[in-house]
């Protein structure tokens, strides 16, 4: 519960803004077009408002509605989900959430937290790495000599407030400077936080270095440099990183030296090169996709790798979408079919509130394969559609009561795809847009390169979503190409892996260790790949139009 302390004609979305107070996400940057900034004012009455929409009144008072509340830390613990039929729920063990990618550690949990609970000394000299998304972020501690992960945490993004993507933050700057202030306020202030909560948990006073992986715009915004210059062209940003800064410079007093790692360009960064660093091999022909909100790409073997960014947007996390949020308690995170039935998987064995990136691509393969959907993504008439999938389609009028359910201008005809949780006609286009950008940003790549589909050796597809996205579903959608589902492999949150890799290096010469901080051979790779790495503007493309209409249509049975 908030309450407002003054009244300066400023919506509720600003005033949380200015005062650090991170309450709902606002992926559309407090245009009042995504309807998602939703908080519930309890006084002076009692009503479910758009916060950039409604004025902030002295003494009023607010709190977040509950579906909205994605802002949480994740130390570890299995997630359980929710196995359901249309109508008939029963319990099953789920997946993990894509907010965090446990299996990171490379061990269980489990065992994990009880090494934890079993420390009974300090540790010093302790590292951190980061990995800093437009949407979520991870952070851990690392023991200096073992490399062991000591504790984690991982949350929302605080700047989503300004928007779910990059383009809306930077636009943020451009359009109050104060913006970066208060931007990279929130990120530090996220960071130093988690950071001293850690140190305290493993009985530590101070990290000796922190090793930063983030798009190019984030990075920017971390180091409180404005990013405006990314958003015009030529899209040359002020600084590519790849150096060190002082901890306190910075911004994070318990840490003695931060390590920004190097972007390419304006649209490609270190989370990018760091992922590349840590799992591709320079004698494979790879394909890297880290399919998010920037939907980065790269392509090539060693000594020639081509990349580019495509506009994606952040439909793929959720953002865009009706009932969309991120991979958390209460999101659908995987749909598919038994018989005639179509059924769900909830994470945190909960009813569901609503639908996670994952979950969105397997309903819509889901939808084309039960005939719900054709070619083009329209929902069908109910003549159209097989008898047995009517059920799960709804058919209403804009004069219907059904704000509560459709809280938005919804179109005509909705999915089901549990009694709670819709997919409708615009969440589906808005897939479709998304989905021909990563498509045709590939195609652009082969041509570029001058090789075909099948001389690709090897497909990597990074982060979060990537790591929870079922491929077979993202084929059948479109999103990767078919031909290559058998060479495609989920490589988790590599930018975290990378930034781990970067921070720590221990060297064991018989009788005598040492230890370093900086693993200058993981730095020499990502150097190496920056070096020989070329950037393709796809807005400027010839032709990237063509390509990208090609590839908005399904391919049905």
């Amino acid at each position: 519960m908030i309450k407002i302390d003054r009244t300066d004609k400023k919506s509720i979305l600003q005033y949380c803004r200015e005062n650090g107070i991170d309450l709902c996400p606002a992926p559309c940057g407090g245009k009042g077009t995504c309807g998602k900034c939703k908080v519930h004012i309890t006084k002076p009455y009692d009503k479910v408002v758009l916060a950039c929409q409604t004025t902030a009144e002295k003494d009023m008072e607010i709190s977040a509605v509950e579906a909205q509340n994605d802002n949480m830390v994740v130390l570890a613990g299995d997630n359980v989900g929710n196995s359901a039929e249309f109508y008939d729920e029963a319990n099953s063990v789920g997946n993990s959430a894509e907010f965090y990618d446990e299996t990171d550690n490379e061990r269980k949990d489990g065992i994990l937290m009880e090494d934890m609970e079993q420390k009974d000394k300090a540790v010093d000299g302790v590292l951190a790495a980061c990995d800093i998304g437009t949407t979520t972020i991870v952070c851990n501690l690392m023991d200096p000599v073992s490399g062991r992960i000591l504790a984690a945490r991982a949350g929302a993004n605080p700047q989503r407030s300004f928007g779910a993507d990059v383009v809306s933050r930077i636009e943020a700057v451009q359009a109050d400077p104060i913006n970066l202030k208060t931007m990279n306020r929130e990120i530090i202030n996220l960071i130093s936080g988690w950071i001293s909560e850690m140190l305290l948990q493993i009985n530590s006073k101070k990290v000796k270095l922190l090793t930063v992986a983030a798009n190019t715009t984030m990075c920017h915004l971390f180091a409180g440099i404005s990013p405006e210059k990314i958003g015009k062209a030529p899209f040359m940003p002020d600084e590519l990183f790849g150096k060190e800064y002082k901890g306190a410079g910075i911004g994070i007093l318990n840490c003695e030296k931060v390590y920004i790692i190097p972007a390419v360009s304006g649209y490609v960064g270190g989370d990018i090169t760091a992922g590349m660093a840590e799992c591709i091999d320079a004698d494979e022909m790879t394909l890297y996709l880290d399919i998010g909100t920037n939907g980065e790409m790269a392509l090539g073997r060693g000594g020639k790798y081509l990349c580019a960014a495509t506009a994606a947007g952040p439909a793929f996390e959720g953002a865009q979408i009706e009932m969309g949020m991120p991979g958390q308690k209460g999101a659908i995170d995987k749909v598919w079919l038994e018989g005639r039935k179509i059924c769900y998987s909830v994470i945190g064995n909960v009813r569901p509130l609503g639908i996670c990136g994952s979950g969105i691509i397997d309903a819509i393969a889901v939808f084309l394969d039960t005939g719900i959907i054709d070619e083009n993504g329209t929902i069908k008439d109910m003549a159209d559609i097989p008898l047995w999938y009517r059920p799960y389609v709804e058919v209403f009028d804009d004069e219907d009561d059904d704000e509560d359910i459709y809280p938005a201008e919804t179109a005509e005809k909705v999915v089901h795809i549990s009694p709670e949780v819709i997919l409708n006609q615009d969440d589906i286009r808005k897939i479709q847009l998304a989905k021909s950008a990563i498509a045709a940003g590939i195609d652009v790549l082969i041509k570029e390169y001058g090789i075909k589909y099948k001389e690709i050796d090897r497909v990597c597809l990074a982060g979060g979503f990537g790591n929870y996205l079922d491929q077979k579903s993202a084929a059948r959608i479109g999103l990767i190409p078919e031909k290559l589902l058998k060479k495609t492999v989920s490589v988790g949150n590599a930018a975290q892996k990378g930034a781990i890799a970067t921070a720590y290096i221990y060297e064991d010469h018989g009788s005598k260790t040492e230890t370093k901080i900086l693993n200058e051979d993981i730095i020499n790779k990502t150097n190496a790949i920056i070096s020989t790495m070329a950037y393709i503007e796809l807005s400027t493309y010839p032709g990237f139009d063509e390509m990208y209409v090609s590839h908005i249509n399904f391919t049905c049975p």
